[in-house]
């Protein structure tokens, strides 16, 4: 077929050829050619149209051919005649004369005559099977070498990947790889390899999922679809969609969690433990509210809380879970809102004023002095307020120094012997301050940070409930007694009592046997108790006694009184009680109408003067 391709080729070239030396006659191409019959029988009648003006003018007396300039004009000048002729069999062309240099030329040529050339149309021959079959051929072989080449190309492409159109639990892992398609379809999963514990102050720890006995089987179910697929179908794969299914069972061990976390959060945790609100003192003298902080710290009797709020998480596949917010921490006992309160009254603590009412005046703490006494510590969270407990006492017994008669010497004008002075002795007469008392109520009025009025504390025995205090009404700046009182000569065996000033009864009395033990000792003395029909017990001297009494008239704290003494047969008086056995043992013992009258009139706490 291609040797006739160019055979052909070649004799339309020669033909060609043939029409630049005027003379040849064109060879028709015989046989079948790529450009048709009637292309070749169409070239050729153009040719031959062309030549014989050509021959015509080759006879004439120049003997020279044209150039091909001339011979181009004169092709165009007759394909452009008015009067062409065509005739069924070929073609006749008969040209007018025209004015021009070569007239001459051109009769001549016309009285030439040549006989017109007739060009038989060769018939189409039809294709035989064979040339059909050869074409077909081809045509397959070709199609076949490109489909083999996208088929191969095809498969190089997917033998490494998943086929187009696969999903995975959703997810369309078509054209990936194997590792791949695991980070994509584990992303949709949702499920990490540790599990994140956010705890309150932000930190986290971290547990990796296997460590609790969790097993992913994520990676083996995509190793397994990969594998199961026929790489080989990626061209069918493109039209078919394949889906595949993971379901992420969560299981876990509870125990490994629970003992995971108890040994993070708890043995090898740094934890801040809560801190309780607490007022604290600026440069400038203030007061202020510092907050509590509950800390991190977790409370081991709440960490079953913790371990159900963790495990009810992972059950909703959460893993990233934040503590902070659990009931499960340690907190703070004290709170800001239980001080402010406070804080505002240690605001005012240099407005406020403790008066203290000491009968005759008043004692008055004014918040500049209060300041002075107040200190602060920030080391304690509660009772930061400090009162210097030192300056207190000192201020109180100041106090004590100017209003306590308890143990101070008298001066007294006796009945006997005129003025004396009568020693305190061991007589319980006199306002006698109790500084601990008072120091304690001072400091507890301060730290209340409130103004207050108050009565002074005096002492009183624990033994007796005796009270160190006096008649108010008989108080002075000189003295702590009035014109009510008892006057007892011890010397002279002999008592009086004045009421306002006046006597109102007196009498022999029989006192306290002088020994060590039964002695009645001198002194300032306050009838402060009132008893009917007592028996006295005691023992002196190695003697023990129990004598009965009607009128018990109580003047002291050391077990001494006025009472009557029927044992005495009436006789009181004179230097009876140097005998053992007519001294008393240490009262004053005195006739029945005399203890009497002291029992129906003489008002408590109407002092006793006894002196030797």
């Amino acid at each position: 077929m291609e040797n006739r391709k160019e055979d052909l080729a070649r004799k339309i070239a020669r033909n060609m050829s043939m029409t630049e030396n005027f003379g040849d006659e064109p060879e028709p191409a015989r046989g079948v050619t790529d450009f048709g019959e009637d292309a070749f029988d169409t070239v050729y009648a153009r040719t031959a149209r062309e030549r014989r003006p050509q021959r015509a003018y080759a006879g004439s007396s120049s003997g020279s051919r044209r150039s091909t300039a001339q011979r181009q004009h004169s092709g165009t000048a007759s394909r452009s005649g008015s009067s062409s002729k065509r005739s069924s069999g070929g073609s006749t062309y008969a040209k007018k004369p025209a004015n021009s240099r070569n007239t001459k030329t051109s009769n001549k040529a016309a009285a030439v005559k040549k006989p017109a050339v007739t060009i038989k149309k060769k018939k189409k021959k039809p294709m035989t099977a064979t040339k059909a079959a050869l074409i077909c051929t081809c045509i397959l072989l070709t199609g076949l070498m490109a489909g083999g080449g996208f088929l191969i190309v095809g498969n190089k492409m997917y033998e490494d990947s998943f086929l187009d159109n696969t999903y995975i639990s959703g997810v369309d892992v078509g054209g990936m790889d194997k590792r791949q398609a695991l980070e994509e379809v584990k992303k949709k999963a949702g499920i990490p390899d540790v599990l994140a514990i956010t705890k309150r102050d932000g930190s986290q720890i971290t547990i990796p999922l296997a460590d609790i006995g969790y097993k992913d089987n994520t990676e083996e179910l995509v190793n397994k679809y990969y594998n199961g697929q026929d790489h080989g179908k990626w061209l069918s794969a493109m039209f078919e969609k394949e889906e595949y299914s993971i379901k992420n069972s969560f299981h876990y061990d509870k125990k490994k969690l629970e003992s995971i976390l108890a040994h993070k959060l708890i043995k090898n945790q740094k934890a801040k433990a809560p801190q309780d609100a607490y007022i604290s003192r600026n440069d400038a003298g203030s007061f202020m509210v510092v907050g509590e902080n509950d800390g991190d710290s977790i409370d081991t009797n709440k960490i079953q809380l913790l371990f159900d709020y963790v495990e009810s998480e992972l059950d909703e596949l959460h893993f990233d879970i934040a503590i902070g917010s659990v009931d499960c921490y340690k907190k703070a006992k004290l709170h800001s809102e239980d001080l402010y309160e406070r804080c505002q009254k240690l605001n005012n603590l240099h407005n406020i004023e403790i008066v203290i009412d000491f009968q005759l005046n008043t004692e008055k703490i004014d918040g500049p002095t209060i300041m002075k006494w107040v200190g602060y510590d920030e080391d304690a969270p509660v009772n930061a307020l400090e009162v210097d407990r030192d300056k207190v006492e000192q201020y109180v017994s100041l106090l004590a120094s100017r209003y306590d008669t308890f143990g101070k010497d008298r001066q007294f004008v006796s009945t006997s012997r005129g003025p004396i002075t009568v020693p305190q002795g061991e007589g319980c007469y006199g306002w006698w301050l109790d500084q601990d008392a008072m120091t304690d109520h001072i400091i507890e009025c301060i730290e209340n940070c409130e103004s207050t009025r108050m009565d002074a504390i005096y002492y009183v025995n624990p033994d007796s409930t005796y009270s160190y205090t006096c008649n108010p009404d008989w108080l002075t700046d000189k003295t702590d007694y009035g014109d009510t009182y008892f006057d007892v000569d011890l010397k002279m065996q002999h008592m009086w009592y004045y009421e306002n000033g006046e006597m109102k009864m007196e009498s022999d009395i029989v006192s306290g046997y002088p020994s060590e033990s039964r002695n009645t000792p001198a002194g300032v003395y306050k009838l402060w108790l009132k008893e009917r029909g007592k028996t006295l017990v005691g023992s002196s001297d190695g003697q023990s006694y129990a004598s009965y009494v009607e009128f018990w008239n109580y003047f002291s704290t050391i077990g001494i009184g006025f009472h009557d003494a029927s044992w005495q047969g009436g006789v009181f008086g004179g230097e009876k009680y140097q005998s053992p056995t007519w001294g008393s043992h240490g009262c004053v013992n005195l006739p029945y109408d005399a203890a009497e009258y002291i029992y129906e009139n003489a008002p408590l706490d109407t002092p006793v003067f006894l002196y030797w």
